[in-house]
């Protein structure tokens, strides 16, 4: 099996262009697409991470958008049917392709992990990306190397987490909380979701507790 990991500013994409605005992160996980007439619809699901109040506006605006032909909206969640009719986004979500992980879309960037039994399939998504300059102004390919099905986004196998753990879990993960040596203490991590140390502490440890036994039923500790 093939990986390809990218990063891209896409200027065309409704996702991309509201989470900027919104400085709303958009965990976005395409779940399949189809055709009619010129139009390529896709439907995705999507989390949200961020303000709430900002959330509400992302998911209210792109509700509006001409784009949007259906939206389901409850919380940080929403499932969209989206009509795009530039070619590129049949290659982005051909049915050749798996996805193992959502895209992450934040500040007007993608990033993607796509793979492919196919690495000439995969050579010819970014041949084509590089040509789209207009609506793709930064491509910045990461990797394109043989890869094991060791990193797969599942995600109702895992527990349901309150939002407020789960916004504690995700700074920790990603400013390198779990990392050796650890990158950020929980005084950086508290102040950037707006509470004391004790209670991000808690929501953490809260969430530890939840994710923790899953992991080790599913490595057999």
């Amino acid at each position: 099996m093939w990986g390809l990991k990218f990063t891209v500013r896409n200027t065309d994409s409704i996702y991309t262009v509201l989470s900027q605005k919104y400085k709303v992160i958009d965990y976005m996980y395409p779940v399949d697409h189809y055709r009619k007439g010129n139009k390529i619809y896709i439907v995705a699901v999507h989390v949200l991470e961020g303000d709430e109040q900002e959330k509400r506006k992302f998911a209210l605006a792109l509700k509006k958008h001409r784009k949007t032909k259906r939206c389901e909206h409850n919380g940080a969640h929403l499932v969209t049917l989206i009509a795009e009719e530039e070619p590129f986004y049949a290659l982005l979500f051909a049915a050749e392709l798996y996805h193992p992980t959502p895209v992450v879309i934040n500040g007007g960037y993608e990033h993607w992990r796509v793979g492919s039994w196919n690495r000439a399939l995969l050579e010819n998504l970014i041949s084509e990306l590089e040509k789209w300059k207009n609506k793709f102004p930064e491509f910045t390919l990461h990797s394109l190397s043989k890869v094991e099905l060791s990193d797969i986004y599942f995600p109702k196998i895992f527990p349901q987490l309150p939002e407020k753990q789960k916004l504690a879990f995700r700074l920790a993960l990603r400013h390198g909380y779990y990392t050796w040596p650890r990158k950020a203490d929980l005084g950086v991590l508290a102040r950037q979701a707006g509470v004391s140390v004790s209670t991000f502490q808690e929501h953490l440890r809260k969430a530890e507790a939840k994710l923790l036994p899953f992991f080790a039923e599913n490595i057999h500790l």
